[in-house]
């Protein structure tokens, strides 16, 4: 699914400054380079009701304005920051509704931010974790051809494609060693979160499956950066090298949206800047331009522990 955007309070760490990762696509004020899949931003117009900005991952949003969202009336939260996905069924329990029905967030507008969970019809013969599949009648209906336990990840709005996608438990470890369980949404107050099984992916090689889906940057952790995973491309065409941008998957893949302080002449809160490979050292940035070096992410996984990214000497 697409989720709200606008460029959210980027997280600072002792390596690169890299934007949050909110999947799929919502839509951004021009300054931020237009739509793009959820990352981190501000949105207008929740249909349960809205502040200003917002930050949150898998489908389309709505226009942008500036700040932090906080969505009023909602229940289906159950402690203080909101982290909580209760209601109708809880998301990663296949066989909470019962026979022929499944457990899916629910939007009353085509605005892709949930604003409950529940219990909702499936389909005969679904299509299974991973195969295309598509949403009906509108994005965050809560009805899709995905089997129960998960839901269609759109990467294309207007015909509501995409790929199935399992739920999946953030206090547990239940998604397959190739995924990564990323929780959508968990930054916006009052909104429940989405955690689903998203395929992990290498960013210098951009392996993401089908063709098109962007590997970018899981949310950063406290011993530096992130691991990578696969997200569907933005609506709108991705940004350039240097280009501003507002959305972890914002950028043409092979680059990373960080924070205006590592670029170049970046005019906006974030642009977009090169991967590089740690053991190639600096040389491939200072052809981009001289005054960057590879700088290292930092992930926590050693299977990342060659990724960095084109930035200015902090």
């Amino acid at each position: 699914m697409l989720y709200p955007c606008d460029v959210p309070g980027l997280a600072r760490t002792s390596s690169v400054f890299s934007c949050l990762v909110l999947l799929v696509a919502g839509a951004c004020g021009d300054d931020g380079g237009g739509a793009a899949m959820g990352s981190t931003g501000t949105v207008a117009g929740s249909s349960s009701g809205s502040s200003s900005g917002t930050t949150g991952p898998l489908t389309a949003g709505s226009s942008s304005t500036t700040g932090v969202t906080t969505l009023a009336d909602s229940s289906t939260t159950d402690d203080s920051n909101g982290t909580s996905p209760v209601g109708e069924c809880v998301l990663w329990e296949a066989d909470e509704c019962g026979e022929g029905r499944k457990c899916m967030p629910y939007s009353l507008e085509d605005d892709s931010v949930p604003d409950e969970i529940r219990c909702c019809d499936a389909v005969e013969n679904p299509a299974l974790d991973g195969e295309p599949c598509e949403g009906i009648d509108y994005n965050g209906s809560c009805l899709d051809n995905c089997e129960p336990g998960s839901m269609c990840v759109l990467d294309d709005e207007d015909s509501l494609t995409g790929l199935c996608r399992s739920f999946c438990d953030p206090s547990g470890n239940d998604c397959d060693p190739d995924q990564t369980c990323k929780a959508f949404f968990e930054l916006l107050i009052a909104v429940p979160n989405i955690p689903t099984c998203m395929q992990q992916c290498d960013p210098l090689v951009q392996n993401c499956s089908p063709p098109g889906w962007h590997c970018i940057p899981d949310t950063p952790t406290e011993s530096g950066q992130s691991g990578f995973l696969c997200t569907p491309p933005p609506p709108s065409p991705p940004r350039g090298m240097f280009e501003p941008c507002a959305l972890a998957n914002q950028c043409e893949p092979g680059l990373v949206c960080v924070t205006d302080d590592r670029v170049p002449g970046c005019s906006f809160a974030s642009c977009c800047t090169a991967f590089c490979d740690l053991s190639e050292g600096d040389s491939v940035c200072q052809d981009l331009d001289p005054n960057l070096e590879c700088t290292d992410w930092m992930s926590p996984d050693p299977e990342w522990q060659d990724v960095g990214a084109c930035t200015l000497p902090q």
